[in-house]
């Protein structure tokens, strides 16, 4: 399975290439497309019914036990980042496509079919909110409400999945016992500490604040400063209070403002209406809770005061969420056994089996990132890694399609 891995990256890693050696598949581009039907060309040639989903999940099932109705699944995205990694997303997939390609077609009793997943819209690069394949796929959200989600030019999820080709109408008709996934670390501690292996045992919390702040239009000359209500300029008020009050915080915290949306978006028009995107993490959600309480308090008199209103688009709690701890002494157990350093850790980010953790047994492993840099092209995970992190799905998978309760 190593070298298989190794050439499955290298494949995907050509669908969207960027010149700084990363990948832009953005969810329903046609680089998004063309990855997928790699996937599904790859997976049938090697045994894998597919199917794909009313939101565009699309799963690849190896029959391990053709006659049980039950199934592991495994897998991550295939979707990016604008300048997104190579590793990002695609290792899990195609550690779990070529673990279980490779289990299948050596045979052998089994207790469950393998299923191999590419979950729709993991990132929100294009449409918000991320996690939207999983989550419709849980109940969190319904397909109605995930295929409605628009992009900046207006066009939903569902127009753009129709537009590839994979607006699909076949929900999964296994029941799944278990989800696996393996994901690039997007941070240091296992470089730091020389370990080879993680295994995440729970989330932080993060409160994700979508807030578009209101003025009018207004010619950019010829307009009294007095009479301007600029949005922009409330939008960056807000901005650098928000970043000044975080650091100020005494709580272990990570935040963002990272997108901006203007309107009208012209240079010789005052913005009417721009919204920010805003983002807090702690271990505890209701850290991030108070923290953003604190934040819309003191902006408040502020922004109104510049003649410019605030209107919360979007705010969204996720509180930390436990994996399964069988699922952790099992890949704590399988490193052991492989001759692996490994550890129980959190993460900071939010990964595709956090979502699944609401409906089954969930497990996320995983693999050193060089630098901890991850959402760049420059991303890096060194080829034992990535071997050592396949090893470890392989081994998972074995022992999970074989075991009587897999929860």
């Amino acid at each position: 399975m190593p070298d298989d891995l190794i050439a499955l990256l290298d494949r995907f890693a050509e669908i969207g290439a960027t010149p700084g050696g990363g990948v832009r598949r953005l969810t329903g581009s046609a680089e998004d497309g063309a990855a997928r039907r790699l996937f599904a060309e790859i997976a049938t040639a090697r045994g894998a019914r597919v199917t794909v989903d009313p939101v565009g999940n699309m799963f690849a099932t190896f029959p391990t036990a053709p006659d049980a109705d039950t199934t592991v699944l495994c897998g991550s995205h295939l979707d990016s980042q604008p300048t997104g990694g190579r590793f990002d997303g695609s290792l899990g997939v195609l550690s779990a496509l070529a673990a279980a390609s490779k289990i299948h077609a050596e045979g052998g009793a089994a207790r469950h079919n393998i299923t191999v997943v590419n979950w729709t819209n993991e990132e929100g690069a294009r449409f918000q909110p991320s996690l939207t394949g999983s989550s419709v796929f849980t109940g969190k959200y319904t397909a109605d409400f995930a295929l409605g989600l628009t992009d900046r030019l207006g066009v939903s999820m569902g127009e753009a999945l129709e537009e590839i080709g994979f607006l699909g109408e076949d929900p999964l008709d296994l029941t799944p016992v278990r989800n696996l996934e393996l994901h690039v670390e997007q941070g240091g501690h296992l470089e730091e500490t020389g370990l080879q292996i993680g295994a995440v045992t729970a989330s932080w919390g993060v409160r994700k604040l979508t807030l578009s702040f209101t003025g009018a239009p207004s010619h950019t000359g010829p307009t009294a400063m007095g009479k301007r209500r600029d949005a922009m300029r409330a939008a960056a008020l807000a901005i650098t209070r928000f970043h000044a009050q975080m650091e100020a915080e005494e709580a272990l915290l990570h935040w963002s403002a990272a997108k901006i949306v203007a309107e009208p978006d012209s240079p010789n028009v005052v913005a009417s209406r721009v919204t920010v995107y805003f983002e807090i993490r702690n271990p505890e959600q209701q850290v991030c809770t108070e923290v953003g309480d604190r934040f819309m308090q003191a902006i408040g008199p502020e922004v109104s005061a510049l003649g410019c209103g605030i209107e919360v688009f979007t705010d969204e709690a996720r509180p930390g969420t436990a994996l399964d701890p069988e699922g952790v002494g099992d890949t704590l157990a399988v490193a052991d056994e492989l001759g692996l350093r490994a550890t129980g850790m959190l993460t900071i980010t939010g990964h595709d089996a956090l979502a699944l953790a609401a409906a089954m047994p969930s497990t996320l492993v995983f693999v050193p990132s060089v630098d901890g840099l991850s959402h760049n092209e420059a991303e890096l995970t060194l080829p034992d890694d990535l071997r050592n992190g396949g090893a470890v799905i392989e081994a998972l998978l074995r022992r999970w399609i074989s075991s009587d309760s897999a929860g």
